[in-house]
């Protein structure tokens, strides 16, 4: 089943730098057919609120990191927004060792546990680290799931692989249950080497889209952190991303 496609704006950065083109930039996006964006932050403005209702566009998802004393502003958000899925990541010091590894279940699950009494789930989102850091004989990442049960994920399929070395399909069905989100990214699986549209890398995407469940994920959102042609013409990426994964069957857009 196609996914609902987004896209994370953090994309685009390089392009929004001022309210003129941030604007600008999102409503680009909207008409090439985007359904949504990632959002995030601790407030919701009332420019991004009329923007939103004017562009048609909705909020896939949105980070923020919830404590004791922001989330009910978090659960207004969402309620507002319509969304059910938080976002936060930590650095890769924070996967170096089992000990660290630990502390950041505490975090996320304390978190996950803030938003569950209100239908609402917490995610994390990998890097490439969480692949790379062997416990026990296992990745960080897996430590990490076992010490948080009420944790979700939003997993960064090109990330997973670390430069190809992980299995992502596997990976992606053995999480599919608690992956509501997945980060739809492509590049040349070389490390510090920037990413190119999707459908225009190494990566599988069919294969890998394929392992999520279809029942549980419910969002496909594009990134790219660094774009091979350069960042300041990552719209070339952000359409032929777009392109790729509605005409493949591997997304669905408003176009």
């Amino acid at each position: 089943m196609p996914l609902p496609i987004s896209i994370q704006l953090y994309t685009v950065r390089e392009l929004t730098k001022t309210p003129a083109d941030r604007e600008r930039v999102i409503r680009e996006i909207a008409e090439i057919g985007y359904v949504a964006t990632e959002g995030g932050g601790d407030k919701l403005t009332d420019e991004t609120r009329k923007l939103y209702k004017e562009s048609g566009l909705r909020f896939s998802s949105w980070w923020a990191m919830p404590t004791k004393d922001n989330v009910g502003q978090l659960v207004d958000i969402a309620g507002e927004c319509g969304f059910k899925d938080f976002v936060a990541c930590v650095g890769e010091s924070e996967f170096a060792t089992k000990d660290t590894i630990l502390r950041t279940a505490e975090k996320y699950e304390s978190a996950a546990k803030l938003l569950a009494p209100h239908g609402l789930r917490m995610c994390y989102h990998n890097h490439w680290w969480e692949f790379q850091t062997h416990v026990d004989g296992r990745y960080g990442w897996d430590i990490l799931f076992d010490h948080a049960p009420t944790l979700f994920a939003e997993i960064d399929l090109y990330w997973a692989s670390n430069f190809g070395q992980v299995d992502v399909p596997a990976l992606v069905g053995k999480y599919a249950a608690k992956t509501p989100l997945v980060h739809v990214k492509d590049g040349p699986l070389i490390k510090d080497q920037p990413h190119t549209a999707c459908g225009q890398g190494k990566m599988d995407l069919p294969a890998v889209l394929a392992a999520t469940d279809p029942g549980v994920t419910k969002w496909g959102i594009v990134e790219l952190d660094h774009y091979v042609r350069g960042n300041e013409n990552v719209m070339e990426a952000v359409r032929e991303s777009y392109r790729y994964l509605t005409t493949t069957g591997l997304g669905t857009g408003r176009k």
